[in-house]
């Protein structure tokens, strides 16, 4: 009986194993987690409000908010499709500018040393002050949302991908010359996939200050979008409708950093675990 036990207890170990890497170690553990996490505070926040009478016109239950989010489901959509693409233009303008920059300024010491200061001064300027700037210069509309999403965007995506072509291993450059290659052979073959990983790490931190930089862009100098359509709601103190624009708001910056981890594993299978 025990040398049965004894034989048992190795497979058991090693389901249990093979079950831990399937789930433990997998996206879908995350989402699992991090779903019933959100539940949990839902759950709170409803019986807190519940519980102590608060006044819709205050603080807004979840059941309220996440039920407009269906009644109103038309409106709030059409606004996060505005939002959504407003994110695209000016972080993909923001990449655009912010990595061969970022060669640039890593190649050439002078760029360094003259450039990334005024860089690091015009990313702090807090950008509601840039925003009525901006207002003056090109009017209210999705542009002046596009450049403000660019100025969120791209100082991370810069920082990450200076510190990227850094740590390139400079052996490397002398092994593929010394096999034949041209620089922009050694570029593309050896130097950007190895800094490609910290230029994601800034993109996935770039994206979510896109967000960022929307909402706030969307309450000062836009006409649709979901920070309009909150500050609308404001307006009118419906708190409801005010909550569930933050809740979608929400949702769009977890679909782009979602998108940005599927994108960093396509276009870098070898950092795969």
């Amino acid at each position: 009986m025990s040398q049965t036990a004894s034989a048992m207890a190795p497979a058991q170990t090693g389901t249990r194993a093979r079950l831990m890497a399937a789930f433990g170690g997998s996206y879908f553990s995350s989402v699992l987690i991090g779903t019933v996490a959100v539940l949990l505070l839902l759950g709170l926040w409803e019986a807190a409000l519940r519980f102590f009478e608060v006044p819709i016109w205050l603080a807004p239950k979840p059941s309220d908010f996440l039920a407009r989010l269906y009644t109103d489901r038309a409106l709030i959509a059409g606004h996060a499709f505005w939002t959504s693409l407003t994110i695209v233009e000016g972080f993909a303008l923001g990449v655009l500018v912010a990595i061969p920059l970022a060669l640039a300024i890593v190649s050439v010491g002078a760029l360094e040393r003259g450039l990334y200061p005024v860089i690091v001064f015009l990313n702090i300027m807090p950008k509601t002050v840039i925003g009525p700037i901006l207002i003056i210069w090109f009017g209210i509309g999705p542009l002046v949302a596009a450049l403000i999403v660019f100025l969120m965007s791209f100082f991370p995506v810069l920082v990450d991908s200076m510190s990227g072509f850094r740590l390139v291993d400079r052996r490397l450059f002398y092994i593929s010359r010394s096999m034949g290659a041209n620089p922009w052979q050694t570029f593309w073959k050896v130097r950007l996939p190895a800094a490609m990983p910290h230029i994601f790490s800034g993109m996935r931190i770039g994206v979510v200050k896109a967000v960022e930089g929307v909402i706030i862009a969307e309450f000062i100098a836009s006409n649709k979008g979901l920070g309009f359509m909150i500050v609308r709601a404001s307006a009118f103190m419906d708190m409801t409708l005010m909550f569930s624009g933050l809740v979608a708001a929400a949702i769009v910056a977890l679909i782009f950093n979602g998108a940005m981890s599927i994108i960093g594993q396509w276009l870098m299978p070898w950092s795969r675990h």
